[in-house]
């Protein structure tokens, strides 16, 4: 598989989703634009839908770049939503809108493994513990992203992120020693 190619085809789909909702985007104005055949999109992706999962992927890998922290992580991904509003929101009112919310658990996940990661590897916490932590975290961020993005983006991504630090700081490492039995 050549990256550039698939690159280029998720190139392609982020410039129509800022144009038009997901669901009226064909393969074939996709190849259009970037100027390949029906059969190069299809050795690459099963369909669009699977062009939407590398996209997204792709783009929640350049926002968490070189975070150093679990809130300059939350906090480039609300200014990502953000700054691509028109895009999320063609991909949030369509059919694949699950594509999206995979993804904000997949980023939640990641954010809340570094930072467990981070504040609490030198714990001895059983795996099944271990596990019940990233998810309960995750969905309290996924859903905090996703509940953003249905409310029209009202609240500025840094207050967000700082009403949210306020509530979590420490937390995950406090719980983390509870589950480990540091704490009694």
């Amino acid at each position: 598989m050549t990256p550039s190619t698939k690159q280029a085809l998720a190139a392609s789909l982020k410039k129509l989703l800022r144009r038009k909702f997901l669901d009226d985007i064909t393969v074939k104005e996709i190849v259009a634009d970037c100027s390949v055949n029906r059969q190069t999109f299809y050795y690459h992706f099963q369909d669009i839908y699977d062009l939407l999962h590398f996209l997204l992927e792709e783009e929640t890998g350049a926002v968490l770049a070189d975070c150093s922290s679990w809130q300059e992580s939350l906090l480039r991904a609300f200014q990502y939503i953000q700054d691509e509003h028109t895009m999320v929101y063609h991909v949030f009112l369509s059919d694949g809108r699950e594509h999206l919310d995979c993804q904000m658990y997949a980023l939640a996940r990641r954010i809340v493994e570094d930072e467990l990661t981070r504040c609490a590897g030198d714990l001895l916490l059983a795996e099944e513990d271990r596990s019940f932590l990233v998810r309960f975290y995750m969905h309290a961020l996924a859903g905090m992203m996703i509940g953003w993005m249905a409310q029209d983006m009202r609240e500025e991504p840094e207050d967000l992120v700082a009403q949210t630090a306020r509530l979590l700081d420490g937390d995950l490492r406090r719980k983390a020693e509870q589950f480990a039995g540091v704490l009694a």
